[in-house]
């Protein structure tokens, strides 16, 4: 919702109207020194005003630098949150914050980063002439810097008048309508607003109409909402004067203000966005908490509340457990992933059945009792990578993503395991604490060149428990985000208990309030595998759609294919897809069409090489 355009404005005013030395904060140093390259030198290049005060980096005689702007009268600086040293920088006039939520704990170990930086302007401040600007779309209730900010402040929200009945009203999802087919599929086209007054529904063409006369409107649509005190009564805001500022009920003066004003404004509000969009991203997160979440934050501007319970019934699970096997998977099992937890004298394996929006059935849980140190329990893994399982029909399945965690046990075994089959999609992981998304999308790297992807345990964490309370699906219907489990010895009591084994708390560091989950339980491998397993799912599309289902027959697999295969959602693997079919409804030989494309017909030899899937 132009956050960050807002940012860049305010930034050039106070370059061209009101210099002055700026700070300008973004999450990380990398990230500020692409902010100024790519968002603001673009800006002043086009800005006569600025551009002609503000030389570039590149100028003969320019003092500037990538990260560092100086003009007539001021100078802007581009800074990282996780750096304390340009944070202690010279004293600063004006502090600019962007996307604070993503901002570190702590600066090195020298405190919030977001008090740091305005404590540079803490003599500007003193006279009255500081200027403070923090902008982030929310997180997770109770732990969102920009929720703590907005909620500090006078809360100024957007009203819009009906096209209809003229009743001035913020627009909230809640008024959001749409139509469904009579089979009951949703029809987001026909998305639309209906007064919260009069009932009447805004066309697209009313809704924006509505958004124009914004412009006219006193206050440009916008008003205090936060409480207030007076005449001896806490008063939610009723009376508004031309400005937007909140009026008493009783003796009509305006409500107290400290100069904190916040803005609150989402995607409904937007000309750029459809609504018809939004509900469709709204319906495509349907069963995942993580999407979920993004689309609340992100299209709302709401914080997201986690609706999860932090504990199970373990014996309500185990009473539900269904009869199925890796010889017998549901139909609607699409896509076999697996994770393997690395211990001191075993490994122990978890693979999980995926079927649409994630609906999920364990079916297999082995422990490897062998030392991780010689070659016969990596041996034995291979064996169990390599095998094949088949649904109720008989459709051959084989594992489409596997991952290894490499923290605690046997680094250097896992890394030679992997890097030996980086073609198969055999990833070695490790887990990283906080709000970081679930599968990474692209590998890091350590020191010594290994490549390494990193798994957001605790989103993952949150995601399985939300999902162990869904209730069950009606019998032989499925249910997105639901869990299966099946009857047998390894998934009896052990099995949950382990799965159950951990705590969602929330401590404190630095003055800032973080989640953390605590092991309660002496074992937790089932979890940690779960997770791994979940984080492999994420690793594939999202949408198992039938030429992607990783199914296998025995004519379009053997063990050693190993061919590459382009990156999905790609022109690239659209067109060898496209190119698979022609050849297979075209030419007699069926082995010339496999070898021309790996996407050919219903062969699913996904777990062939696929280095750069991920590199997107």
């Amino acid at each position: 919702m132009l956050k960050t355009e807002f940012l860049i404005n305010v930034a050039g005013y106070f370059v061209a109207q009101d210099p002055a030395p700026i700070l300008f904060v973004q999450p990380t140093q990398g990230v500020a020194e692409d902010f100024s390259k790519e968002r603001f030198a673009p800006t002043v290049e086009i800005t006569p005003q600025l551009r002609d005060i503000v030389e570039p980096p590149r100028s003969r005689h320019s003092a500037n630098t990538i990260t560092h702007k100086e003009f007539p009268g001021g100078s802007l600086d581009f800074v990282g949150a996780n750096s304390p040293t340009d944070l202690a920088s010279r004293p600063k006039r004006i502090i600019l914050c962007d996307e604070i939520d993503k901002y570190p704990l702590s600066a090195g170990s020298e405190g919030d980063p977001l008090k740091l930086a305005e404590e540079r302007a803490s003599t500007y401040h003193a006279l009255g002439r500081a200027k403070f600007v923090r902008t982030c779309s929310p997180t997770i209730k109770g732990l969102s810097r920009i929720g703590r900010e907005y909620a500090a402040s006078d809360q100024r929200k957007l009203f819009v008048s009906c096209p209809h009945c003229l009743h001035e009203q913020t627009l909230a999802w809640a008024h959001v309508r749409w139509d469904r087919e009579e089979g009951g599929g949703h029809l987001p086209h026909t998305a639309a607003i209906a007064c919260e007054q009069c009932g009447v529904v805004w066309s697209e063409r009313e809704r924006e109409a509505a958004l124009d006369r914004l412009s006219s409107a006193s206050g440009f649509g916008w008003r205090q909402t936060a409480q207030f005190v007076c005449c001896g009564q806490k008063q939610s805001p009723t009376f508004w004067d031309e400005d937007g500022r909140s009026l008493c009920a009783d003796c009509g003066q305006r409500s107290a203000f400290d100069g904190h004003a916040g803005f609150h404004v989402s995607k409904l509000y937007s000309k750029r966005h459809r609504l018809s969009h939004i509900v469709q991203e709204f319906l495509d997160a349907q069963g995942d908490q993580e999407l979920l979440k993004k689309w609340t934050n992100t299209a709302l501007a709401e914080l997201w509340e986690p609706k999860y319970s932090e504990t199970f019934d373990p014996n309500g699970l185990l009473a539900r457990a269904e009869p199925y096997d890796g010889d017998d998977l549901p139909e609607a099992a699409r896509v076999i992933t697996g994770f393997c937890d690395v211990q001191g004298d075993r490994l122990e394996v978890q693979l999980i059945a995926w079927g649409n929006d994630e609906e999920a059935w364990p079916f297999q849980y082995n422990i490897i009792n062998q030392d991780p140190t010689q070659p016969q329990a990596w041996k034995e893994l291979e064996v169990l990578l390599r095998s094949k399982f088949t649904t109720v029909t008989g459709r051959m399945m084989r594992i489409a993503a596997f991952g290894i965690d490499l923290q605690g046990h046997h680094t250097a075994q896992v890394l030679a395991f992997t890097r030996a089959r980086k073609g198969r999609r055999i990833f070695a992981c490790r887990g990283i604490a906080g709000s970081k998304p679930i599968w990474p999308g692209r590998a890091s790297r350590a020191k010594t060149g290994e490549v390494i992807y990193n798994i957001g345990v605790d989103t993952a964490k949150d995601a399985i428990y939300s999902r162990l309370n869904i209730s069950p699906p009606e019998p032989g219907q499925g249910k997105p985000g639901f869990i299966h489990f099946p009857v047998g010895d390894n998934f009896g009591a052990g099995y949950f208990k382990q799965l159950n084994s951990e705590r969602r708390v929330l401590r404190r560091r630095m003055g800032q309030t973080y989640v953390a989950w605590e092991q309660v339980e002496e074992r937790n491998e089932a979890l940690d595998t779960f997770v791994g397993a979940l984080a492999m799912r994420k690793s594939l599309p999202r949408v198992l759609s039938r030429d992607l289902e990783y199914s296998v027959t025995h004519d379009t697999v053997t063990e050693e294919d190993d061919r590459p295969l382009p990156p999905q959602d790609t022109p690239a693997a659209a067109e060898a897809i496209q190119h698979s079919s022609y050849v297979a409804q075209n030419s007699p030989d069926r082995a010339r069409a496999r070898e021309l494309s790996p996407n050919y017909a219903k062969q699913a030899s996904f777990v062939g090489n696929t280095s750069g899937w991920f590199r997107r």
